[in-house]
């Protein structure tokens, strides 16, 4: 019988497909690697740009010097009563040695009222800022005094009844004739005060807020302002005159201008009413020059990018 002889191309494929296997394995592997190198790099990458983030987010510390504290002060103007919250304020840096009783700390005044005027920048102290509503004398500055005058009746109601605590006025004094019937002159007597108390119940309307009304016709309004020894002497003098009359009119509150304004005299315009006309048109061009001059300051302040409040312009001579 005829020997076979072995099958060498059978076993030649399967060596050729171990060593393919083989070399398929060792591929994978290097082929794993790079991959898993990359992605560790991309994951370390990713945290570099993590952590570099978090540093420039980092606040920065600055050690407030040994003699300067905080101290509170105020951002706007704030009216007598009003309630404090922590957007009436901001803190700065203040010497140790100066305003030693202002608040350093908006838990120790948020809530409590201001018990007078505060205007913007002011330091917040105990003299302005109390836990409770005050009596009208806390709200009277040192120096100052309340007087409270019979001003107007129903049927002259100079402004309208839109009076109220806070507001700044001017007052009007007009003398009469011997027998009372006929008005000879009216003048200002004094400019840009400050009321402290108008009585009478207060209305809101979806135009306005906190209006006084007229009282009935013929009964005066008892209206209280705040002003120095000198002038509550004048002004007491002068309310003792029977042939006289206290009238008041409303004036911007942020408004200090003080123009000089001639009396008016019925002499001198009664039979030529023209001169009435005159005589406005020249008050009207001085307010509409005083208007111009705000208008550049707050454009000139507008480029300059600050918030601070414009002055009021002197306003010019009449």
């Amino acid at each position: 019988m005829k020997k076979k002889s072995p099958p060498y191309a059978i076993i030649l494929a399967i060596v050729l497909g171990i060593i393919a296997v083989g070399a398929f394995v060792e591929w994978k592997k290097g082929q794993d690697q790079k991959q898993a190198a990359a992605i560790a790099k991309a994951n370390a990458d990713a945290q570099t740009a993590i952590d570099q983030a978090n540093a420039n987010k980092a606040p920065v510390v600055q050690e407030v010097p040994t003699n300067m504290r905080n101290v509170l002060y105020a951002t706007q103007p704030v009216d007598a009563g009003a309630k404090i919250s922590s957007a009436f304020f901001e803190k700065k840096l203040t010497p140790t040695d100066i305003l030693p009783d202002a608040y350093t700390d908006q838990s120790d005044i948020v809530g409590f009222f201001a018990i007078r005027k505060i205007e913007k920048g002011d330091p917040l102290t105990p003299r302005n800022i109390g836990r409770s509503l005050p009596y009208l004398s806390q709200r009277i500055p040192p120096g100052m005094r309340a007087v409270a005058l019979p001003i107007f009746n129903a049927e002259s109601n100079e402004t309208g009844g839109f009076a109220v605590d806070g507001d700044k006025v001017d007052l009007l004094f007009t003398t009469f004739s011997a027998d009372g019937t006929q008005r000879i002159r009216t003048e200002v007597v004094m400019q840009n005060l400050d009321v402290l108390y108008v009585p009478g119940p207060q209305i809101k309307t979806d135009q306005t807020d906190g209006i006084n009304p007229a009282p009935p016709p013929g009964d005066a309004i008892s209206v209280t302002f705040q002003v120095t020894p000198e002038q509550a002497q004048a002004l007491v003098f002068l309310s003792q005159y029977k042939l006289g009359q206290f009238s008041m009119i409303l004036r911007g509150r942020s408004d200090k201008t003080e123009p000089k304004i001639k009396p008016f005299e019925g002499a001198d315009y009664f039979g030529n009413l023209q001169k009435v006309q005159r005589t406005t048109d020249k008050s009207l061009a001085r307010v509409q020059e005083l208007a111009a001059k705000i208008a550049e300051a707050e454009k000139s302040q507008g480029a300059q990018g600050t918030t601070n409040e414009t002055p009021t312009p002197t306003p010019p001579s009449p």
